[in-house]
């Protein structure tokens, strides 16, 4: 009798630990965009975070910041008569989640969410700072010339926007890690040119 209790409450601690109701995820991956942004901006990368609450077992609301990093075309420079550029995006979003099958290893989801999203892009020309410099062999400090990228104008562009995709989790070991990997587009008023980018994203969620 003992024994079976001992093995209930083991099998009630794997249970809860693989269905927590709090969950965090981290990742990253590279940002295409698509449709009149993508001939202003180049192809770029992005990192993620968020937190969340398992309502159900098949149901999750996480809330995601990410943060992207593009280029910008060499025809929106020239057409700027600037050398240089670079541009990013961040966003905050709340975002609803419905698992299909969360008692198998391999478990499709699919995903969602709105909120608020801020696109900046920067102009630059490559310049020369001064700066202090230690010599470690000599043991003194001397200044010296360092080139940097100077920002020689700003376009900040802010609006609300929203989210949809999909991806598969995949369960590892029985403390309720898992690999993810996803993919969403993403639609933001930002101006005149809205922002519109599919993030592929790989990483881990707990």
């Amino acid at each position: 009798m003992a024994a079976a209790v001992v093995i209930v409450m083991c099998c009630g601690l794997c249970q809860a630990q693989d269905e927590h109701k709090w969950t965090i995820e981290g990742g990253g991956g590279v940002s295409p965009l698509v449709g009149d942004i993508s001939n202003r901006l180049d192809t770029g990368w992005h990192v993620m975070f968020g937190a969340g609450y398992n309502f159900t077992r098949h149901f999750t609301v996480t809330g995601d910041f990410m943060y992207n990093g593009f280029g910008v075309s060499r025809t929106v420079l020239n057409e700027a008569n600037v050398p240089d550029g670079n541009a990013h995006m961040w966003s905050l979003t709340a975002n609803p989640k419905i698992r299909v099958n969360p008692d198998a290893k391999v478990d499709p989801y699919v995903v969602g969410g709105i909120g608020y999203y801020r696109r900046v892009v920067e102009f630059t020309k490559p310049t020369l700072v001064p700066t202090l410099i230690f010599d470690p062999f000599f043991g003194v400090f001397f200044n010296t010339l360092v080139p940097a990228n100077q920002v020689i104008g700003t376009i900040t562009r802010a609006g609300f926007g929203g989210n949809i995709g999909g991806g598969v989790d995949i369960k590892v070991g029985s403390g309720g890690l898992k690999l993810f990997t996803e993919v969403r587009y993403h639609q933001a008023n930002t101006g005149s040119v809205d922002t519109q980018m599919v993030p592929i994203t790989v990483g881990i969620r707990w």
